[in-house]
């Protein structure tokens, strides 16, 4: 054998056992979720979000009430009212640009709760008050069944015309708004009653709210903030300017802890906000 040849077997022969070791000394590649991404970086953004975003914990939580998950959105049905304590989402900047209509889509009971909490579209029938959606239609137009699902009337609370038209409305273009601009908002919102509330219904006997509130937050790197609003359920003007609140008011005067899972010193600061500006 001359040593060209020699020479050759012999790189070969060490590249050889160079690739052999790198290979046995490489970590298993991790597997890949149906989207494709790495299994561990899945799991791990999993984590991120369930720290992020935690549902409201309220003193009420067990007491006549009924969690319910929909398409998009949760809520906890109060049994003694036979209205949402809450209803919580997170709202994406893609989820606003939806192209779903509400064309052939109508109110019905939510068979998620039992028999004798069903409020039908018809219990409002004949009463002053409308069919407010707290999880607004609007916010669901990414989904058939997201869309479909918000009609459920676990997700409705009796509102003043005016209010649901103007004022409240405002504030959910508002909402879709600030996700574009942020690229994703967290919202919980729903009613405030007094100690005796009116009722109406023809089978169900809803109570009426004496208002209604709303919170934002906003997790943008370097613009977290939050906020939240109360309007009265009547007639009355109401720019959103004047419906402002921190998010630690709303806590206070509905009992509800909205974003419990942030980082206490971040969780301080953005529930004390009350500048609407900060939202431009």
């Amino acid at each position: 054998m001359n040593k060209t040849l020699k020479l050759i077997l012999t790189v070969l022969a060490l590249c050889l056992v160079f690739v052999a070791q790198r290979y046995l000394s490489t970590p298993a590649i991790p597997t890949t979720d149906e989207e494709g991404s790495p299994a561990s970086e899945s799991l791990l953004l999993q984590e991120e979000d369930e720290e992020a975003f935690s549902l409201p914990k309220g003193k009420d939580a067990d007491k006549g009430t009924i969690l319910v998950e929909h398409e998009g959105f949760t809520l906890l049905f109060d049994t003694r009212t036979m209205c949402p304590l809450w209803v919580a989402w997170e709202l994406t900047a893609d989820e606003t640009r939806g192209k779903v209509t509400r064309q052939g889509v109508d109110f019905k009971a939510d068979e998620s709760v039992p028999e004798q909490y069903q409020v039908e579209m018809w219990d409002y029938n004949g009463g002053q008050f409308g069919r407010g959606h707290m999880c607004p239609a609007g916010d669901m137009k990414w989904s058939q069944k997201a869309m479909q699902d918000c009609h459920y009337m676990t997700n409705i609370c009796p509102q003043n015309a005016e209010l649901n038209k103007v004022w409240w409305e405002h504030l959910e273009r508002a909402c879709r708004q600030w996700a574009r601009q942020d690229g994703a908002v967290q919202i919980v919102c729903g009613p405030v009653f007094s100690d005796n509330p009116k009722r109406f219904g023809k089978k169900h006997k809803v109570a009426v709210p004496k208002g209604f509130y709303k919170v934002v937050l906003s997790l943008k790197e370097g613009r977290e903030k939050a906020l939240g609003f109360y309007y009265t359920n009547d007639d009355a003007p109401q720019p959103m300017e004047d419906a402002v609140r921190s998010v630690d008011e709303i806590e206070r005067l509905t009992g509800i802890d909205f974003f419990s899972s942030l980082p206490d010193e971040l969780e301080n600061r953005v529930e004390a906000m009350t500048d609407l500006r900060a939202w431009d």
